[in-house]
């Protein structure tokens, strides 16, 4: 597979995500972060870190992060699929450190667990549809497996006594692999 147009759809995309997460907001944030964002711990105990926030606001991080994730796991090879995994936790990391400093950004670790479950969901998808693929390819060559086999056994068919008169007919003789009772007619 030639993976450098997904290279750069990825790189696109890495792009456009970093622009809205972390590029100029032409909108007033309004939010409560806990001072030092992700990085102190307090944010994530405070209550107000898990109970605020609109189910809209969590589902389009989900979103977001879902095409990371299978960027990631089409560009990672199929045996190192778990770093994929690691690469959209890394991703939405940086993201949410680059926000702590900006003043009309808010760091959370709502947004950070919300960022890598959508890309593992991503990942799960390329697993998944790598193994239906799989599957499929198998149920296949398993069916012209079967069909070469049935073709193998009907050449096998011992010759029934039409063939052998009419072998008569045409002066064929009898071959060494014959039956005893093809040979005795």
């Amino acid at each position: 597979m030639n993976r450098r147009p997904l290279r750069f759809v990825a790189l696109a995309y890495a792009a456009f995500v970093l622009w809205l997460t972390v590029g100029p907001a032409p909108w007033r944030t309004s939010g409560n972060q806990v001072e030092g964002g992700i990085l102190n711990p307090d944010a994530w105990t405070a209550p107000v870190t898990w109970t605020t926030g609109y189910l809209s606001e969590m589902a389009f991080n989900v979103a977001l992060f879902i095409p990371v994730g299978m960027l990631a796991a089409l560009l990672i090879p199929r045996r190192k699929w778990p770093l994929a995994l690691v690469a959209g936790f890394a991703f939405t990391s940086l993201i949410e450190l680059v926000q702590v400093p900006e003043v009309d950004r808010i760091s959370d670790p709502r947004d950070l667990v919300m960022n890598t479950g959508g890309a593992v969901l991503g990942v799960v998808f390329v697993l998944v549809a790598r193994m239906v693929r799989r599957a499929a390819a198998v149920a296949s060559v398993t069916r012209v497996g079967a069909f070469a086999a049935a073709v193998t056994d009907a050449a096998a068919v011992r010759r029934e006594p039409p063939f052998d008169e009419l072998d008569e007919l045409f002066g064929a003789t009898p071959t060494a692999s014959a039956s005893p009772v093809d040979r005795a007619a």
